[in-house]
């Protein structure tokens, strides 16, 4: 369940970007954006953790967040909904190559037929 709501919000929130995408500028829509995901945190409690190496690796992760989003604001901002938005998810596919190399995860011909199929939606797309 979580997954799919994951996706709803995703799809709205791409949606929504390129709605406001031809009246405001990328950098006020990614601050904009920030506040949303800081309010949305303030309702999880979160706590003060002792930092070690998976927080750093969190921060990592923070920052390429924050250079995806600059990069799909910039994208949305220049394109089509209908390329950036697909073609911007397809990150996917890289995250599952990762968990195949870095994290040992299972290679199955599903999981390959999804990644085969995902570059060449990329392709597709691409071409408009």
């Amino acid at each position: 369940m979580p997954s799919l709501l994951a996706l709803v919000c995703w799809g709205i929130w791409g949606f929504l970007s390129k709605l406001v995408a031809g009246n405001v500028t990328w950098q006020t829509q990614m601050i904009f954006s920030a506040l949303g995901t800081l309010l949305v945190v303030s309702f999880a409690k979160p706590t003060v953790p002792t930092i070690d190496g998976y927080h750093l690796i969190a921060i990592i992760s923070g920052l390429l967040a924050g250079l995806a989003s600059l990069f799909f604001y910039r994208a949305i901002a220049r394109g089509e909904a209908s390329v950036v938005i697909p073609l911007t998810s397809l990150y996917v596919a890289l995250a599952t190559v990762l968990g195949f190399v870095v994290l040992s995860e299972p290679v199955t011909v599903k999981k390959v037929l999804g990644l085969t199929l995902a570059v060449v939606a990329m392709f597709l797309l691409a071409g408009g």
